[in-house]
């Protein structure tokens, strides 16, 4: 795998049950940051499953494009550098519509997620397609998925499981989140990782 390229396009943010005056992701108290912190953390944690090498550095810019009235970002561009391939990620709540895009490309062709349909690409000619429903723009909930995700993290827990897994994931999660932010700040310059594994 040599390039992994992601994009979650939201129009705005999830509603909460409190609506705009009370949502917890405009508040940079709560959230720790806009769409960044919303949806960053789960792309850094499937990327890099993708990808499985530590990542040397990440360069990022944080923007308001549409939503001013909120104090923090709607839109952030992060590339991640590895040794042996890129990710290029955007995230945004400014968008004109709801979708999930995302494509794994290597040395024998490409694998794309357009939303809900798998499409794999070899050689530049040869198109395979997949209906996978549901949609990943469908929802913020994914039921489907929790279980496994739980069942990981309670046999970590229990001793069950070999410790460390979760801890490091959300570690390499949060340092990808604060170099994003050191960089933006930086106007986009890169921002070298050490002492994160992959």
């Amino acid at each position: 795998m040599t390039r992994v390229d992601w994009h979650t396009l939201r129009t705005r943010p999830a509603v909460t049950n409190d609506g705009d005056e009370e949502n917890w992701r405009f508040d940079p108290l709560i959230a720790g940051g806009g769409v960044l912190a919303d949806h960053g953390w789960h792309v850094f944690y499937v990327v890099q499953g993708w990808i499985g090498e530590a990542p040397q550095s990440v360069s990022a810019r944080l923007e308001t494009r549409r939503h001013t009235r909120w104090s923090v970002e709607d839109t952030a561009t992060v590339r991640l550098a590895y040794a042996h391939a890129t990710a290029e990620i955007l995230l945004t709540w400014a968008a004109d519509e709801r979708r999930n895009w995302a494509a794994v490309t290597g040395a024998d062709g490409m694998i794309e997620l357009q939303d809900d349909t798998l499409v794999l690409t070899r050689g530049g000619d040869s198109t395979s397609r997949w209906l996978c429903p549901p949609a990943l723009s469908g929802g913020g909930y994914h039921p489907d998925w929790f279980e496994a995700v739980a069942d990981q993290f309670l046999a970590e827990v229990t001793g069950q499981a070999p410790r460390g897994a979760n801890l490091d994931e959300a570690s390499l999660c949060a340092a990808l989140e604060h170099s994003a932010r050191t960089s933006s700040l930086a106007g986009g310059r890169g921002v070298a990782l050490t002492g994160v594994s992959g």
